[in-house]
């Protein structure tokens, strides 16, 4: 099997000077962390972001169904070990959410609104980067 790359080129007002953000195609869900992280890195709250973020999801409920379907439940240790992997990618997937939601606070107080509930939320999502950090360090997984 050959893998091909399929590309897509979206240029985003915000991001360096008219940077062109590429979108791949990619294997693993490890591959589009990366890759969402790299696309969410020029603005957290654009379309572009949130897409990438929905195809790790999708590649994440595939990838897990796919272990789910070829394991052996008799092997407390690898179902141990198959549930770490899955925690530090659900872990990744949520600090990169959190970035978006921290980006969409202090983008609504830019834009005049003043609600301290929405700057509260921004603090906790920051407050949640914390925690993932420190559960991480804990199981191993930095």
């Amino acid at each position: 099997l050959m893998a091909t790359v399929a590309s897509a080129f979206v240029v985003h007002p915000s991001s360096p000077p008219r940077h062109a953000v590429k979108l791949y195609l990619q294997k693993t869900v490890e591959e589009a962390i990366a890759e969402a992280q790299r696309i969410c890195s020029y603005d957290a709250t654009s379309e572009e972001c949130r897409v990438a973020w929905d195809i790790v999801e999708e590649l994440e409920a595939a990838d897990s169904h796919r272990r789910a379907s070829s394991r052996s439940y008799d092997d407390v240790d690898m179902e141990y070990a198959t549930l770490l992997d899955g925690f530090d990618i659900l872990t990744k997937k949520i600090d990169g959410k959190m970035d978006q939601l921290m980006a969409t606070t202090v983008r609504m107080a830019e834009l005049g609104d003043t609600d301290p509930e929405v700057a509260e939320l921004g603090s906790r999502a920051y407050d949640m980067k914390l925690a993932l950090a420190y559960i991480k360090g804990r199981l191993g997984l930095q």
